[in-house]
């Protein structure tokens, strides 16, 4: 259970990088829309990490 909980949270971790990454590479850097959207990915992150590891914990 905890190992693929962990794998779904390292995943979305790597997409947040990632889009802070892109972000900061544009001309005006890391916008407040790009802000909303790393929160949105976290929440994302966090929620599917919850199921992975309730799904695993169920099944059990």
């Amino acid at each position: 259970m905890l190992m693929w909980g962990s794998i779904t949270f390292a995943a979305g971790i790597v997409l947040i990088a990632i889009e802070i990454w892109q972000a900061s590479k544009k001309k005006g850097g890391v916008t407040p829309t790009d802000k909303r959207r790393i929160w949105g990915i976290f929440q994302v992150t966090c929620v599917l990490t919850l199921v992975v590891a309730g799904l695993i914990w169920m099944a059990d």
